[in-house]
């Protein structure tokens, strides 16, 4: 196997790895997608495009962060600024 995996769940996993703080941070960000299209209360989500009132889903992706990674591996995030618990 080339390369190391590294699997950090707890505070002391990761004050023994060579991870930066930055860099548990990105590992812990994903891409949310939204969908911002406004449908009826009774809108039937079965449709698809091309049925008969079929609305167009308006999609939009952020990059989150998952705090409960960063709770658990002790970092936090204040304003804009890194700091190791």
């Amino acid at each position: 196997m080339i390369g190391k995996i590294r699997i950090i769940n707890t505070n002391a996993d990761k004050n023994t790895s060579d991870l930066s703080d930055e860099q548990v941070i990105k590992m812990a960000t994903g891409v949310v997608r939204y969908d911002d299209a406004i449908y009826p209360d009774n809108y039937d989500q079965s449709l698809i495009t091309h049925d008969d009132g079929f609305i167009e889903p308006m999609y939009r992706f952020e990059d989150e962060i998952d705090q409960a990674v960063l709770d658990r591996v002790g970092v936090v995030i204040l304003q804009a600024s890194v700091v190791n618990k």
